[in-house]
């Protein structure tokens, strides 16, 4: 089981930390398979579409490649069991718009194939993770709205995101976003009052 997408229901409790005994997920899918089937009403291919990036992907010939878990949308609550960090075969991670809480675990920089997270619309606080940074393959990002404090780690991949990504969380400060960080407004005053040495050179003509 590569593809769950459980999005738009009613689903409350907890995000299971069994999702991380997925086998198909846990598993980084190297090798492509296209299958086309055979019908009494002609051929069709196999295709889903994954909610991913703010959009709707249509995947067929590429889908073998897809491992995706949607619970978005739901009334899910709790902390994010550090379980789904077992699942090394993400490439679509999206828990927006329910009411999870807690820290974004370390072990995140362990889903190398990531290549959308969304967390929107929850409650998640404490810092950003700096590995996130290490997810080169990570296109899509957005942490907006939920209660994230300290300064963006702004460093490897994380420099590609734009503020749209952290809107919503009053407690961020530091690039993209337009608020500086305590002791940011301290570095720019120090430089102000840096006394200025004027150097005069004189040249001489003989």
């Amino acid at each position: 089981m590569q593809l769950i997408d459980l999005a738009g229901n009613q689903l409350s409790g907890s995000v299971p930390a069994s999702f991380g005994n997925i086998k198909a997920m846990t598993q980084v899918q190297n090798h492509n398979n296209y299958h086309l089937y055979g019908g009494l009403n002609g051929y069709y291919a196999e295709n889903f579409v994954v909610t991913a990036k703010n959009q709707h992907l249509e995947f067929t010939k590429s889908l073998s490649l897809v491992v995706s878990l949607d619970l978005s949308g739901n009334n899910l609550n709790g902390d994010l069991p550090g379980e789904i960090t077992n699942l090394l075969g993400l490439v679509f991670l999206n828990l927006s718009r329910n009411h999870i809480s807690g820290h974004i675990p370390e072990s995140i920089s362990r889903l190398t194939q990531l290549s959308s997270l969304d967390l929107s619309h929850n409650k998640f606080s404490g810092a950003i993770p700096q590995i996130l940074g290490s997810l080169s393959f990570l296109g899509y990002l957005n942490l907006s709205d939920n209660d994230f404090t300290g300064k963006i780690p702004y460093n490897d991949q994380m420099i590609t995101f734009s503020a749209s990504s952290y809107v919503g969380n009053h407690g961020l400060c530091g690039s993209p976003l337009d608020v500086k960080c305590p002791g940011d407004e301290d570095d720019d005053d120090t430089d102000n009052d840096r006394p200025f040495t004027r150097i005069i050179v004189m040249v001489v003509a003989s």
